[in-house]
């Protein structure tokens, strides 16, 4: 604001000062007889204390021509902007600089001793135009030189969580940056915080609510060392400090609080930058607004006290819904004491909620929500406003999609139970909804609240659903995998995730050969336990055509979007990879395969003609022009390898064409030949390398680079190429370079990346 306000009053001082107006007599001048790029750099000329040194840099004019200096102006009267000219008397007391004809574009100018007297403020503007000895100048630009602290915090988000009679109010800390020239510092300290609650209820009385402040472990429900009621922070002249609100019979429904701080944010334990102010007294279904300013230790605040821009909140009514405690679902007819799956769905039922008037309403609850005879609608009970469905997911409660919602435009259908199934019914009092993204065997544990139009949660409806464990069920896969039909005769089973260490940690940055071991090293009863095979980890992926990217498809899919939220798909986020509670359940293929499009590639075994090693699937690497859609297919698949120079030990074929002569390895006689070479002719030599494995000493193969380089780069260079593994130098061959790069496939023996991962088949013995 003190910024602002200067602004303004050196906006209109010249018109006044200078009587200058678009009228003024003058040339108009060019826009490229004007400095750009203006910037102030923090530095001094010599070695001095930076904190007072401020250099002006600027690029100099398109027009050079009869460019004589430069002129820059640095004073509290304030050069306007125009492009008529240059205020009377500006350029007999603007300091010169003149004009380096070398050829420089950009030129500095040490502003510190012209400045000194003007850093007890918060800014000062300076004013740069050209003097050409054609009297054509240049027009004004204008930059500030920012001298304390005159930027403000971030504005305070505040949350909410209401009752009948209470409300907490949570904000965190927030960032603020102390120096204009040090962007990327921002933890300033903030001395506090003003807040002001209103009650919307005029005749309300809130001065003297009961109020608990919880800061960093410390607890303060007195104002005796976090906060102060009635007071508020100031500041005025150079001076920040607390001073008395009014806490007169007048603003009775306003209650004023100071909370103090004094640190900066911390970026190392968000916990510590966290508040809650919990507040009780107030009235039941009333609206109050709640607004938190933040206030820097140099006076700057991050926002408006207007009492109309602070947030709206609204206390609940004193009566919670009425919710039931059990759920009905449909049996499967083949397993009749688990919920049968349609399309990867659930059905839900549960009674309709309701909201009492009154406490003595008489309505009970159970499976049923039980309404007395002489209990109507609207007179004894009301309607809830909307659901709320929830689905743990071994660690926390998440909201199940697409379920849950308004109940006036959702839950329209009412259902009775009729014999062992569940019906339409006019007078019936279930409702139906739906769980999605469920597969075989799943075990749900599913939350359902009520909450009616003041806010107010019913006590929740909390029930386990265990779902039909499928038709493939009787293949008893071992622990771990889910079964997989591929045709009418053939079944096998995958592990359900990719496979995990004995830490629970997700195997990853193996090698091909470190896989094929790791599944032969499974014994599982009734099965032969091997990597996968390409074509099974694609049926797999497939589920018998009812997948594309191996994972469950509704309506609303869209592939992009869906891999890249829930799949991990190109993110570059390798951290949500690597633990089981970081991936995300709807990343799930029709049978209950987890994670096949995306986290990590997937060693598998090549086709049966070749056995080569062969990735399956996407990871969470982005790669730059590719589709996550097209990486992501079942169908596609990469055999990883090297780039190394491009070789041959066969004969070459030098033709002439004009002037230039090109290389061939292939004969062809109707073109002119310039030289032919044999081995004996071949000066480049390649040294070859026998890589193993660190861990077992087993080779994986060999691996080859110019010799040249691999002398120029020693230890260091071999350290780097190996990456993680041992090279050996194994022999030298003289060659013929071909000038280009060529793809090393036999490197996929030796491919290890912190991408690559794999997931083990169980095939059934016969």
């Amino acid at each position: 604001m003190r910024f602002l306000l200067r602004l303004l009053v050196f906006s209109i001082f010249p018109l006044c000062f200078f009587s200058c107006s678009d009228d003024s007599e003058g040339t108009e001048y060019l826009f490229d007889r004007s400095v750009q790029d203006l910037s102030v750099l923090r530095s001094c000329a010599s070695n001095k204390d930076t904190s007072s040194c401020y250099r002006l840099r600027f690029r100099i004019p398109i027009e050079t021509d009869d460019l004589v200096q430069f002129h820059i102006w640095v004073d509290t009267v304030y050069i306007d902007d125009t492009t008529k000219s240059v205020p009377k008397g500006a350029t007999e007391h603007s300091i010169k600089l003149a004009y380096d004809s070398s050829g420089t574009l950009y030129d500095t100018l040490d502003l510190t001793s012209e400045v000194a007297g003007y850093l007890d403020r918060d800014s000062l503007a300076v004013a740069v135009w050209c003097e050409y000895s054609s009297g054509d100048d240049g027009s004004v630009q204008h930059i500030y030189l920012h001298f304390g602290d005159d930027l403000s915090p971030s504005t305070v988000t505040v949350s909410d969580s209401t009752w009948t009679t209470g409300a907490a109010i949570d904000w965190s800390r927030p960032t603020d940056q102390t120096d204009y020239y040090a962007p990327e510092s921002l933890s300033g300290p903030i001395a506090g915080y003003n807040i002001v609650l209103w009650a919307e209820d005029t005749s309300e009385d809130i001065r003297n609510l009961h109020v608990k402040i919880i800061h960093n472990g410390e607890t303060d429900s007195m104002g005796s060392t976090l906060w102060l009621r009635h007071h508020r922070l100031r500041y005025s002249g150079d001076s920040l400090w607390i001073d008395t609100a009014s806490s007169a019979a007048t603003y009775k429904n306003y209650l004023r609080l100071v909370v103090i701080d004094g640190n900066g944010f911390d970026f190392d334990l968000s916990d510590a930058n966290r508040y809650r102010m919990i507040v009780e007294g107030l009235k039941a279904e009333h609206n109050y607004t709640i607004g938190i300013i933040a206030w820097d230790s140099a006076g700057n605040v991050s926002g408006s006290s207007s009492v109309s821009a602070n947030q709206l909140f609204m206390t609940t009514d004193s009566i919670a819904p009425v919710m039931a405690t059990k759920l009905w679902v449909r049996a499967d007819s083949v397993y009749p004491d688990y919920a049968r799956l349609d399309s990867n769905r659930v059905l839900i039922y549960f009674s309709r909620s309701v909201d009492p008037y009154a406490s003595t309403s008489g309505i009970k609850s159970d499976s049923v929500i039980e309404i007395p005879s002489n209990c109507y609608e609207y007179y004894c009970y009301r309607g809830v406003q909307t659901y709320v469905v929830d689905r743990f997911n071994g660690e926390n409660w998440e909201t199940a999609t697409n379920a849950g919602g308004e109940s006036e435009v959702k839950y329209t259908d009412s259902y009775a139970i009729s014999g062992d199934t569940m019906a339409l019914s006019a007078t019936g009092t279930y409702v139906v909804d739906t769980i999605r993204w469920v597969v075989p065997n799943d075990t749900l544990i599913i939350r359902i609240r009520s909450i009616d139009s003041s806010g107010y949660y019913s006590a929740p409806l909390i029930d386990t659903i265990v779902v039909s464990p499928g038709p493939e069920a009787d293949l008893n896969c071992p622990d771990g995998f889910v079964p997989v039909r591929t045709s009418d005769s053939t079944r096998f089973c995958i592990e359900r995730y990719e496979h995990m260490n004995t830490d629970s940690t997700f195997a990853h940055n193996v090698l091909y050969s470190e896989a094929v071991a790791t599944c032969n090293g499974i014994s599982a009863s009734g099965f032969t336990v091997s990597l996968c095979k390409s074509a099974d980890w694609k049926s797999a992926c497939l589920a018998q055509g009812r997948s594309a990217y191996g994972v469950i498809q509704e309506t609303d899919f869209s592939a992009t979007e869906f891999l890249y939220r829930y799949c991990n798909v190109g993110t570059d986020d390798s951290t949500a990879s690597s633990k089981l509670s970081s991936r995300n359940s709807l990343c799930v293929s029709p049978d209950g395969i987890h994670d096949m499009p995306g986290s990590y590639q997937e060693w598998v075994i090549g086709p049966a003609d070749t056995m080569l090693q062969v990735l399956r699937g996407s990871s969470y690497i982005y790669f730059s022009g590719e589709s996550r859609a097209s990486l992501s297919q079942c169908t596609t698949y990469s055999q990883p390898n090297r780039t190394r120079v491009a070789y041959t030990v066969d004969t070459v074929y030098l033709y002439r064409e004009g002037s230039k002569v090109d290389t061939t390895t292939t004969k062809d006689t109707s073109l002119t030949l310039y030289k032919l070479l044999t081995q004996k002719n071949f000066t480049d030599t390649l040294q070859f390398f026998t890589v193993r494995n660190p861990d077992t000493g087993d080779s994986l193969g060999e691996d080859y680079a110019p010799i040249a380089e691999y002398r120029k780069g020693g230890e260091i260079w071999l350290h780097n190429l190996a990456n993680g593994l041992t090279y050996e130098p194994a022999r030298t061959e003289t060659v013929f370079l071909l000038g280009g790069s060529a793809v090393y496939k036999g490197a996929a023996a030796f491919y290890r990346d912190p991408s690559i991962s794999f997931r083990c088949c169980a095939y059934p013995n016969e």
